[in-house]
């Protein structure tokens, strides 16, 4: 959905949407099943954004956030 992918600068500006965070989980359901952002990381998002040397924000298309919501890689990606 971002034909165009660039470096942005690091911060509030370069985040992702929970509408991003669905359409990854929605397009690798079958690959991600109960599997965790330790099989994600590795397996779908550095593939993905290797070509561009980018962030996955970068590549997704990044954008502006007020909150920041972290979470921790080991809880199953779905739940």
């Amino acid at each position: 959905k971002n034909p165009k992918p660039q470096p942005c600068e690091k911060g509030p500006g370069r985040a992702l949407t929970i509408g991003q965070i669905f359409d990854l989980r929605d397009f690798f359901l079958s690959f991600i099943m109960t599997r965790n952002m330790y099989y994600i990381d590795p397996n779908i998002v550095r593939p993905l954004t290797a070509l561009h040397k980018l962030s996955y924000a970068e590549v997704a298309g990044p954008s502006s956030v007020e909150w920041f919501v972290s979470h921790f890689w080991g809880h199953p990606f779905m739940s």
